[in-house]
């Protein structure tokens, strides 16, 4: 009898270590790619708060070059699951590398990865930026100024090594991976391509490209990895809806216009997909579109983000309820926005400072997010 309390300690301390690590993982985290102009690069951790609001907890130099610059649909920064915990990506287009950190969930701190920043297997700038997108084991970063995309692997420490760099049509904007890590999907502002994934010898088989209405720049993939979703730049709200085959083909479904809102660079899906978001970048807006079957997209409605972000550009979703959307200003902002069916509500406070930037386009992710 004498052991029962001992024992009821162990199961305290283990229930008690379980509830830390479900609130850890609880806890919303937002990065950025400050993309800060004529300067070094850096990358800046946020919490979300309980009522939506953002707090800036820290401020990494990526050891490389900001771009200056970049394209609307570009994705500078993403995150990555290994073993041994997540990993957190960031590129430099001033000197074409990748800065590379371990994430710690329980308060946001970032460890910078021995070794880093990594070579993306190319020289120089990137004019228009380097567009992440991670995959199970590999990472790809679009080279704007070379019409390539380099194939790294993510090792178990978030270190990289590159294993090959491939040549493509075009100047790579928006990328995404399925969530299976099947296949990699890209556009080239104007042309979309699929590639199927050897994620053990980095090899990239090229299945288009395949051509669109209008000048696809933002992509978005759905959960289940047959539904590809393209932003265009265009001067109202145009979304192109493609199926992708189990082979990995592109097949057009649907092209959705509006003129509610001006260009629609990003488009990012709600958690449960019910629901696309759609950034007008140029009239500073969200526009939200209900996802039906077969590619079906019904307006719903468009917000006004609050000033004073300039352009709506970037978009990010958690595992919770709340949008995010990374606004080009000085100082940088983000805007937070509470969703619900097809309303959105910017919080209050919305949007919230990062860093003085020089009102340079910046990127985020949030972490942990949901299937893709």
């Amino acid at each position: 009898m004498k052991s029962l309390p001992r024992l009821s300690q162990v199961f305290f301390l283990f229930g008690f270590l379980a509830l830390s690590a479900a609130s850890a993982l609880a806890q919303q985290y937002i990065f950025t790619n400050d993309n800060v102009a004529n300067s070094n690069n850096s990358t800046t951790a946020l919490a979300v708060t309980k009522d939506g609001a953002l707090k800036v907890l820290k401020t990494y130099p990526t050891g490389g070059k900001s771009a200056g610059s970049g394209y609307f649909a570009l994705s500078p920064v993403t995150s990555a699951r290994t073993r041994l915990g997540s990993c957190l990506f960031v590129s430099n287009g001033g000197d074409s590398s990748i800065g590379a950190f371990q994430i710690d969930l329980f308060d946001g701190t970032l460890t910078k990865v021995d070794g880093s920043p990594f070579s993306d297997g190319v020289t120089g700038a990137q004019q228009f930026g380097v567009g992440l997108a991670s995959g199970n084991r590999v990472l790809f970063a679009g080279n704007t100024n070379n019409n390539s995309i380099s194939v790294l692997r993510i090792n178990s420490n978030c270190s990289l090594k590159l294993l090959k760099v491939v040549t493509v049509p075009a100047s790579p904007a928006g990328m995404k991976v399925t969530p299976d890590g099947s296949f990699l999907i890209a556009a080239y502002i104007g042309q979309v391509d699929s590639f199927k994934i050897d994620s053990t010898t980095g090899d990239l088989t090229e299945l288009g490209p395949f051509n669109t209405k209008g000048s696809a720049a933002g992509v978005e993939v759905s959960c289940d990895g047959t539904t590809a979703y393209f932003g265009d730049a265009a001067s109202n709200t145009q979304v192109e809806v493609f199926s992708i085959s189990s082979s990995g083909e592109l097949t057009e479904l649907n092209n959705f216009s509006n003129k509610n809102g001006d260009s629609s660079n990003n488009v990012m899906l709600s958690v449960d997909g019910t629901h696309l978001y759609v950034s007008n970048t140029m009239s500073n807006q969200i526009t939200t579109l209900s996802v039906g079957q077969k590619g079906d997209l019904t307006y719903d409605s468009t917000v006004k983000l609050n000033k004073p972000g300039l352009y709506a550009l970037g978009l990010a979703t958690g595992t919770g309820l709340n949008l995010f959307v990374s606004e080009e200003n000085n100082p940088e902002a983000i805007g937070v926005l509470t969703t619900d069916g097809g309303t959105l509500k910017e919080v209050a406070g919305s949007p919230f400072h990062v860093l003085k930037n020089g009102s340079d386009p910046a990127g985020l992710t949030a972490v942990p997010r949901a299937c893709n």
